[in-house]
């Protein structure tokens, strides 16, 4: 959501938003949240002195909307995520990702080129449909209402392909993304996770040249049939699986998303039987937890609510496991690949 004002302008005009929390409080990262989720951070090390570390997965742009509206509808542009801030904050995010990796709380892993669907949402913006243009005034594309697609509810599966011609284009699309991303970042991401854990498995395999060796995402991958009009076949899904390239795959074992419920203790408390639940089958904790819970442009009480319950979270493991290891998913992929 771009800002407070652009979602109260957008309730009640049937867009959906007012019936989402993502909508009623995720927003791009400002400094002072990345700032706010590095302290809490560092209050923490590992048995081996390492702090907690967040695999930041990393959409490298968004929608140049003043610049598609210039085109007519006829042309998609994008601009960088650096780019982004400076036009919604008017901050400079560069020396503060990079202190955070460089400090080691965080470790950037490759999510998309932009969390969009960019043929789908660009055919019903040329063709004029109604919502899709209302959210666009207001630049906004997360609408919860129905895309032109019979099988596509909203515009944020950025890998769903329905026809061999969009699977080539979200290809091309895929490895510009990690191109940026090793341009952004100086290292190549080997680990990806697809937006809405959508993508077809044809994929793979076109990402393999560009470095990705694991791919993560939940017990269900959603491969969309080519040839089938983009129907969904379920790929179930395991830690330490393989494919014929020889690609790992892992799966977020444990949820910690405290937005979700209205106590934030018993999300921390789920999350701690989770984190039990995997040690006790000798599997690492993967943990699942999105940037809506930490982003304060729509709430700041909100952001710091969750950063509380994270600190909870992260006391409750030191306490409990005090030989934790603390490590990101490339570091992960790393120790599969050798074992």
């Amino acid at each position: 959501m771009p800002s407070k004002k652009a979602y109260d302008a957008m309730v009640g005009k049937g867009l959906g938003v007012e019936q989402s929390k993502y909508d009623r409080f995720d927003s791009l990262e400002r400094k002072e949240d990345v700032e706010a989720l590095a302290d809490v951070l560092q209050e923490f090390t590992d048995s081996r002195g390492n702090s907690p570390v967040f695999t930041t997965n990393m959409v490298l742009g968004n929608p140049d909307f003043d610049v598609i509206e210039e085109k007519g509808f006829e042309e998609y542009k994008y601009e960088s995520f650096y780019e982004s801030y400076e036009k919604y904050y008017g901050q400079s995010l560069e020396q503060t990702w990079s202190q955070g990796i460089a400090e080691g709380f965080f470790y950037p892993q490759f999510h998309a080129r932009e969390h969009l669907n960019v043929p789908l949402w660009m055919k019903d913006l040329k063709e004029g449909k109604k919502s899709t243009r209302l959210a666009f005034s207001h630049r906004f594309f997360g609408l919860k209402t129905k895309t032109s697609s019979l099988y596509q509810k909203n515009y944020l599966a950025a890998y769903r392909a329905e026809t061999p011609s969009e699977f080539m284009k979200m290809v091309e699309i895929a490895k510009e993304g990690l191109e940026l991303f090793e341009k952004t970042f100086g290292f190549p991401s080997k680990t990806f996770i697809a937006c809405n854990y959508i993508w077809p498995k044809a994929m793979e395999q076109e990402l393999l040249p560009s470095g990705v060796k694991l791919f993560q995402g939940q017990r269900a991958q959603l491969d969309p049939q080519i040839n089938k009009a983009g129907m969904l076949k379920i790929r179930r899904k395991f830690t330490g699986l393989k494919n014929r390239q020889g690609q790992l795959f892992t799966v977020r074992n444990v949820r910690f998303e405290p937005y979700i419920r209205i106590s934030a203790t018993q999300e921390v408390n789920s999350a701690i039987a989770e984190i039990h639940r995997s040690f006790f089958w000798k599997k690492p904790a993967i943990i699942s937890s999105h940037r809506i819970n930490f982003a304060s442009n729509m709430s700041v009480r909100h952001r710091d609510q969750n950063l509380h319950a994270l600190r909870s979270l992260l006391s409750i493991i030191k306490q409990e496991y005090p030989d934790i290891e603390f490590i990101h998913s490339a570091k992960l992929a790393d120790i599969m690949i050798k074992s």
